[in-house]
């Protein structure tokens, strides 16, 4: 009889123990050498460490063999759906298949009607260092509010202003977004022109495209955003944001060499330089991005 309670006790104090490991109002944010945000999370018992990447429109891109154990656990509530086709900044294509699941539950987080594909490394990155790690797109969040403070190195995957009062000490400013087939396009000015930069935290650095600058655009050295670099490894120049009560702040972007690749719908990026350090809030349903002081 000692031995069953004491079973029993144990029993008891472990789903404690789970979530002392998992707060499930947040998730820690922890970083690669590049400095993009990652977050270690449960799926179906396993452990996965997925990158936070807003740049893609796709719920979750998984290693094939993970991807597998989810669709078969998933049962009939896996559907798949026509093979997609992928285009990066690059201008590189690739054709992946995509599955729908009815549900998936993340560290205790439930996430309906999600899109994942599998995983593959691609896409234009500094140094060759292709990413490694599966990926959380945003298509996870398209029905909700979600925030990351990239202060304080938090997920809140759902966002619920009257729960929390975190968000009330700091300053906001709000943007219009536009949800397009890539994703979240936020509008930036160059040079008194308008373009569509796509919201994007698996970017160290924001980027335009040269063709779709000004001709009288100025540019500064590499130096700019990158103190350890040689100016001459790139160039940059600068572009502004402005909110919904009329104010702007300035920030910088590396420049594409180029012709913006066909089948793009946006006119570059915007990385983590702008994000980094601060609270961020997407609103998904409303349309709004959202950046503390």
């Amino acid at each position: 009889m000692i031995i069953r309670q004491m079973l029993t006790a144990v029993l008891l104090l472990l789903p404690g123990l789970a979530m002392a490991d998992t707060d499930p109002l947040f998730w820690p944010l922890r970083y690669d050498e590049r400095g993009l945000p990652l977050t270690d999370v449960i799926i179906d018992g396993k452990m996965h460490t997925l990158m936070l990447d807003t740049g893609s429109s796709t719920g979750g891109h998984f290693y094939e063999r993970g991807l597998n154990e989810l669709v078969s656990v998933s049962g009939p509530g896996a559907t798949r759906l026509e093979d997609r086709r992928f285009i990066d900044i690059s201008g590189n294509e690739t054709r992946v298949p995509v599955w729908n699941l009815n549900h998936l539950i993340i560290s205790g987080i439930r996430f309906n009607n999600i899109e994942i594909v599998p995983f593959k490394p691609w896409g234009l990155s500094i140094g060759n260092k292709k990413p490694v790690n599966e990926v959380m797109g945003l298509g996870l969040f398209h029905d909700r509010r979600f925030m990351v403070d990239f202060r304080k190195n938090r997920l809140w995957p759902t966002y619920i202003p009257s729960v929390s009062d975190i968000d009330k000490s700091y300053r906001w400013s709000s943007y219009p977004v536009e949800k397009t087939q890539s994703g979240l396009l936020i509008t930036a000015i160059v040079g008194g022109i308008k373009l569509k930069l796509l919201l994007d935290t698996a970017t160290s650095h924001s980027m335009l495209f040269a063709d779709r600058l000004p001709s009288d655009t100025l540019f500064s050295g590499c130096k700019t955003v990158e103190p350890e670099a040689s100016d001459q490894d790139c160039r940059v120049t600068t572009f502004s944001l402005k909110d919904n009560q009329g104010n702007s702040r300035n920030e910088s972007a590396i420049v594409i060499s180029g012709n913006r690749p066909n089948g793009l719908d946006f006119d570059g990026i915007l990385g983590m330089n702008v994000m980094r350090d601060h609270l961020v809030i997407i609103d998904i349903p409303g349309d709004i991005f959202s950046l503390s002081d």
